[in-house]
């Protein structure tokens, strides 16, 4: 949607590496230029209100973190014999392409390895970095597990607008309104939908709390289920 309205003028800031952060220094650098009107990026975890003399304007939209977890994974299935990332092979099962969803969720969920995604990955996303930069700590210390949440708020609070990808015509809608009455420069018209693995999807029947493998990952998300949560409720306010 951004490309199409902005064209040359957005940057489509995404790398061939999972666990790649960009600089505030590498992101300056690339915004610097005035004809850049917008960019996207899965790889900004730091969210500075100015850049290169610049301000600007961060837009989110978070998803229901047990389907998040599930379209990673059945993406990362579909596509196993093609990952040549050496970090993020390390998270995943030697054998996933001939394992059920299930199956491969087990693994990751109590593997001892340090598998960065299966953790309240949205929590840590929004939190991780800029906890790093205020306390200089690594974020796996008992401070940081006990603060991840509220800065995770505190970080989208200061966001221009928190959508909710389960309501992503509302949240557009909400998103266009909000943009006019600001003089943001924001794409109309409708977005898109596009699922590129949803077709590899088995049996889901065991994702609530009740089963054995579902309980670790409705564990293993329930911060991001509290920020999901807030989100929600913030857009519908």
């Amino acid at each position: 949607m951004m490309i199409r309205y902005f064209g040359a003028a957005h940057l489509s800031l995404y790398v061939d590496n999972t666990f790649f952060v960009y600089t505030e220094a590498e992101l300056a650098a690339l915004v610097c230029d005035p004809g850049v009107k917008a960019f996207s990026s899965h790889f900004v975890r730091t969210f500075p209100p100015r850049l290169a003399g610049r301000d600007l304007v961060y837009i989110a939209f978070l998803r229901d973190p047990i389907q998040q977890f599930i379209s990673h994974l059945t993406y990362v299935r579909k596509h196993f014999q093609g990952i040549r990332e050496p970090e993020l092979l390390s998270c995943l099962p030697p054998n996933l392409a001939s394992l059920s969803l299930r199956e491969a969720a087990r693994w990751i969920l109590t593997s001892p390895r340090d598998v960065r995604f299966r953790e309240n990955h949205n929590t840590n996303f929004f939190a991780r970095f800029p906890f790093l930069q205020r306390a200089g700590h690594c974020p796996c210390d008992a401070r940081y597990q006990k603060d991840r949440l509220a800065l995770a708020r505190s970080v989208l609070e200061n966001f221009f607008f928190v959508g909710i990808t389960e309501q992503m015509d509302a949240s557009i809608k909400r998103l266009q309104a909000r943009a006019a009455r600001h003089g943001v420069d924001f794409p109309p018209g409708n977005i898109g939908f596009e699922n590129v693995s949803n077709e590899g999807r088995d049996d889901l029947s065991w994702t609530h709390p009740d089963d054995e493998v579902g309980a670790l990952l409705w564990n293993s998300t329930r911060e991001d289920r509290q920020l999901y949560d807030w989100a929600a409720a913030r857009l519908a306010s």
